[in-house]
């Protein structure tokens, strides 16, 4: 007698059905965890979109390029890697993410060698635009937050500001060390 397709599978089957349902769990788990992450992200992407709109108007007092032909801006996040080379010279690898007065993210790399004896020196300099999400995706929010209230703090002992202004500073500065 045929089974019928209603019929429950003999034990062996069961183990067939079955097998695999373990990676489609963990498939799920994944989905759960990118969708997280994506709407954490798109957050996080809006609140540095924020912060950006509020601190770009500050940029020419936040800025320590004081050189008129030069763009405002403010560094938010810089790394820096020295390596011994012979007769007192070194590699250098450095990055930078800046934030110009005009509200564009940018992400240098500047590398190069240093020689202090009589010898070629060379340097490359690159620079790569970012939108707010993808640099919070390479440096995350809460180093962001923490270059800008660097900024802030700097400038706040660097330039007299009528009270007014150094109480907001003082807010947006509490609003960014929360947002950390």
């Amino acid at each position: 007698m045929a089974a019928s397709s209603l019929s429950p599978p003999a034990p062996a089957n069961v183990n067939v059905v079955l097998d695999g349902l373990d990676a489609l769990a963990s498939r799920v788990t994944d989905l759960k965890k990118e969708t997280l992450e994506k709407e954490t992200l798109e957050k996080e992407t809006a609140v540095l979109e924020a912060i950006i709109k509020r601190v770009v108007p500050l940029i020419p007092l936040l800025s320590k390029t004081h050189v008129h032909s030069c763009r405002c801006q403010i560094t938010i996040a810089h790394d820096r890697t020295d390596a011994p080379l012979d007769g007192g010279a070194y590699f250098y690898s450095e990055s930078d993410l800046i934030l110009y007065e005009n509200g564009q993210l940018v992400r240098t790399h500047r590398y190069g060698d240093f020689r202090v004896s009589p010898g070629q020196s060379w340097e490359i300099f690159d620079e790569y635009p970012l939108d707010a999400s993808s640099a919070v995706e390479a440096i995350g929010l809460d180093a962001i937050v923490a270059g800008i209230i660097n900024a802030l703090e700097d400038a706040s002992g660097t330039i007299i500001l009528s009270p007014e202004a150094e109480t907001r500073l003082a807010a947006l500065s509490k609003i960014l060390e929360d947002l950390k």
